[in-house]
């Protein structure tokens, strides 16, 4: 891993992370600007987390450490990796590097925490009439996130992604039928990509690499990838009579921005308005569908936190 190259700065800064299973992003911030400075991307090791993170605190006169994590957060001190063996502690960092504030985060409770910086930054699948505050953000990367945001300031996370409600029926999406135990993310995320795949064919490829395959007309990826699809498409019909968000559904992510132009709009529609019941149609039709374009979201969603908690 190559050194930090910290820039030294003499008014007090927070120091912004978003860990994810594999990388870990990081950046500085103040209080004066709305955006992001000195933003990197390095493969996350748990071994040498507190020696980066104190290069930086120290060279850059920060006194605020807020970090958003995958992983469940149980109380407001500690987060335990859903991938990894590896928990954070907001009271024991706090403590060691003499920090004002020490902040722990779901990543999608950051991620709902972005909206204004997000919101004029999405491309919509479907359009709507708004009809309270509420907005659903839901992700598929490694596993499946999600996160409601209430009246602007209220952020409820969720660990969507592990539900099993729904399985047989995601089953058919991708002709597939077995006795496995599935969960949520196991049809919904960029490992269910792959794993589906190697399911049909023994083979190990990345998300990435079966949606090349995908563009180039391989009869696997295909089915995988509309399969994806259509399991996305329904799975949001039952979040939004979950959670009836009034404001709007947004989708987040990578894999997401990276599929988006190959989604059927009126197929895709189609799917989401199926429903048992009339009036639940006309509140559906109300109900946006969105693609967050902008990237760092769960970054930016630790820099409108900061804001908040100095104001």
């Amino acid at each position: 891993m190559g050194m930090v190259c910290p820039i030294k700065i003499n008014m007090s800064k927070a120091l912004l992370i978003d860990v994810g299973g594999t990388n870990m992003r990081y950046a500085l911030a103040s209080i004066e600007k709305d955006d992001l400075s000195n933003s990197n991307k390095i493969i996350f090791e748990s071994d040498n987390f507190e020696e980066i993170i104190s290069d930086l605190i120290k060279n850059n006169n920060v006194d605020t450490l807020i970090i958003s994590i995958a992983g469940p957060k149980i109380n407001d001190h500690s987060i335990k990796m859903s991938k990894i063996d590896f928990t954070f502690d907001a009271s024991k960092l706090k403590s060691k590097f003499n920090l004002k504030n020490c902040i722990l985060l779901n990543d999608w409770e950051a991620i709902a925490h972005s909206y204004s910086f997000i919101k004029d930054e999405i491309d919509y699948i479907k359009t709507g009439e708004k009809f309270n505050e509420k907005v659903f953000f839901l992700g598929p990367g490694t596993g499946l996130g999600a996160s409601l945001l209430v009246n602007k300031d209220l952020v409820i996370p969720t660990e969507i992604g592990v539900t099993s409600n729904m399985s047989l029926k995601m089953q058919k999406n991708y002709n597939i039928q077995t006795d496995d135990n599935f969960l949520l993310e196991d049809f919904i995320s960029g490992s269910a990509i792959s794993n589906i795949y190697k399911l049909k064919k023994n083979i190990n490829l990345t998300s990435e690499e079966i949606y090349k395959k995908y563009k180039e007309k391989d009869s696997t990826a295909i089915e995988v990838i509309e399969g994806f699809i259509r399991c996305l498409a329904e799975s949001l019909t039952d979040f939004a009579v979950t959670f009836i968000p009034g404001n709007g559904i947004l989708l987040a992510g990578s894999l997401i921005r990276t599929i988006y132009p190959n989604i059927n709009k009126d197929e895709f529609c189609d799917l989401f308005m199926k429903s048992h019941y009339d009036v639940h149609k006309l509140m559906l039709d109300k109900i946006s569908i969105g693609i967050i374009t902008k990237e760092k979201t769960p970054l930016y969603g630790n820099l409108n936190l900061y804001k908040k908690i100095n104001n």
